[in-house]
């Protein structure tokens, strides 16, 4: 295979494809980038972990058709340190690599196109189009209750419901559930031309990696299902993944539907309490917590916490809509992850009591409006 790149054109396929380049050092197949030049002047390029992957193509000039596999970190670095200009690659039959431009000149070994992974099929009828900057906005309010390697997969995604009239995005991690839906039109693109009506699980690390590669634009993206796969269309780039193949939790039996005690108050006021609060926390010692943050209800909403780093305490004005007093725990980062996500603002905070958790919703949201639950910590008089 001998084929020349520009370094630019190169760098721009090579950087997103990394992103599910696999890093277990189990099959070095899968840690490398698939590169298959074709007669016709394109390469096309793959990456494949076994759970997800990408491919994408690029001009180039082709000498010499054929593929091979180079080890995605050793290439993308080598790229990015060639100077500016036509690079050329070469591989000979023993498989040993020649990566030059001007003077610069590297020698490294690779492996033959034949031992990479075979792709998925990846042929679907069912699909829809997307806003970039709704997905990426939807996900970024959601990422932080999805689980991390928890026993119980769905607990490790985020569950979509879509339909041509609403988006409906819920994760939950056991300890808080976050939720948003929008009433808004989506374009179908069923090849058979039925209505939309999907319901599928995307794993947590799926969702990190393609936020890294959509816009802040009105761009749409192409997102079909298979079976067992979801699939992204970013311009010439395809993103695929595995779903979690579950039932979701049943949802609505989570989020309160009545309340005893509402107030409002203002999200920042309530996120810099506790950012303070989580400087002196202790979350865990030996396995147990052993500090918290004290939410006291009366007249002002009390935020304290103590610690063997010190004591902190915070009063925050509210705005009281019904109920008696209440005194609650919360465990500090789990509450303040769910702040970070909140638009600024006013917010509503409702509490049934002590044991049920509080459920925070906006007061005014644009783009769909969310709600976010999380349990509250028991604790000892």
């Amino acid at each position: 295979m001998i084929a020349v790149f520009e370094k630019e054109t190169l760098l721009n396929a090579l950087i997103p494809a990394m992103y599910t380049v696999s890093g277990k050092n189990t099959n070095p197949a899968t840690e490398g980038f698939h590169l298959n030049c074709l007669e016709e002047g394109i390469c096309k390029i793959q990456t494949y972990d076994n759970e997800k992957g990408t491919r994408t193509s690029v001009e180039c000039e082709v000498e010499k058709a054929g593929s091979c596999v180079i080890n995605a970190q050793k290439l993308l670095q080598i790229i990015k340190t060639m100077p500016n200009g036509p690079i050329k690659i070469s591989v000979d039959s023993s498989y040993k690599t020649v990566i030059e431009s001007g003077l610069s000149h590297f020698d490294i070994k690779c492996l033959p196109g034949s031992e990479f992974p075979v792709l998925p099929e990846l042929n679907s009828d069912r699909g829809f189009m997307f806003p970039q900057y709704l997905f990426k906005k939807y996900i970024n309010k959601v990422l932080f209750a999805i689980g991390q390697n928890d026993t119980r997969p769905v607990f490790n995604g985020a569950y979509f419901e879509i339909n041509e009239e609403q988006i409906i995005v819920v994760a939950c991690d056991g300890n808080r559930l976050a939720y948003i839906e929008n009433d808004m039109s989506i374009e179908s693109k069923n090849i058979d031309g039925t209505r939309l009506n999907l319901r599928f699980i995307i794993p947590g690390k799926t969702l990190v990696e393609i936020l890294k590669m959509v816009k802040d634009t009105e761009e749409e993206m192409e997102i079909r299902l298979t079976r067992k796969y979801v699939i992204f269309k970013l311009g010439k780039f395809v993103i695929f993944s595995k779903t979690i193949d579950s039932e979701y939790i049943d949802y609505t039996r989570i989020l309160p539907k009545t309340h005893n005690i509402e107030l409002t108050l203002n999200t920042a006021d309530l996120r810099s309490a506790l950012e303070r609060s989580s400087l002196i926390i202790e979350d865990r010692l030996a396995g147990s917590i052993r500090s918290f943050v004290k939410f006291t209800i009366d007249e002002v909403l009390s935020v304290s916490t103590q610690s063997s780093n010190g004591n902190v305490y915070d009063e925050i004005d509210i705005n009281k809509i019904k109920g008696d007093d209440i005194t609650i725990g919360f465990n500090c980062k789990f509450l303040l992850d769910a702040l970070k996500a909140c638009d600024d603002g006013e917010m509503k905070l409702c509490f049934n009591n002590p044991l049920m958790g509080v459920l925070i919703e906006p007061s005014e949201s644009k783009d769909g409006k969310y709600k976010y639950f999380v349990m509250p910590i028991r604790m000892n008089n």
